[in-house]
């Protein structure tokens, strides 16, 4: 009698122990999820899993783990996909802007030609002579649509440095009334 009695409280502290092991793994990985730490979460619950495969508690906890698991990287590649979006605008804008660079020292280059050009064959042009009076410089079509093609240019820069000093300047300023 006294063995059944042994024998039948050694099977009740095992049911409870059981108990209370799934449990202690349930609240370490429910611990562990809370403090942020989701991969030693789903650890912990696939262990007890193991040891304990028809908890329901460690079932339910699991999935609802796998799903926040599956959130996660969701926005991990949502975020990316928006920094390489971001990324390769501002390698275009880059591309853009040597682009610019490199159309104006060559505008500059083709307008420093033609002004040494200029000046050369001012040398061989004849003089006025008394009584003629110089008349304004006549350019010719082209040298006029390269002037203007770099005035709009150099009015581009210029207004694109005006909005960088203007956007830092203009923080947030505070109401003084």
């Amino acid at each position: 009698m006294r063995y059944l009695v042994s024998l039948l409280f050694t099977l009740i502290l095992a049911v409870s122990l059981q108990a209370q092991n799934s449990d202690s793994y349930f609240h370490r990985g429910a611990n562990s999820f809370i403090n942020s730490d989701l991969n030693q979460a789903i650890q912990i619950i696939d262990e007890g899993l193991f040891q304990f495969p028809n908890d329901a508690k460690l079932n339910a906890l699991k999935q609802k783990l796998e799903e926040e698991k599956e959130k996660q990287q969701q926005q991990q590649q949502q975020q990316n996909q928006q920094n390489q979006n971001q990324d390769q605008q501002e390698q275009e804008q880059d591309q853009q802007e040597q682009n610019q660079d490199q159309e104006n020292q060559e505008e500059q280059e083709e307008q420093k030609q033609d002004q040494e050009e200029g000046e050369g064959s001012e040398e061989n042009e004849p003089k006025p002579q008394e009584g003629q009076e110089m008349s304004s410089k006549e350019i010719s079509k082209d040298d006029a649509e390269k002037i203007l093609k770099a005035l709009a240019q150099k009015e581009k820069e210029l207004l694109k440095e005006f909005k960088k000093k203007k956007s830092k300047d203009s923080a947030t300023h505070d109401k003084d009334w």
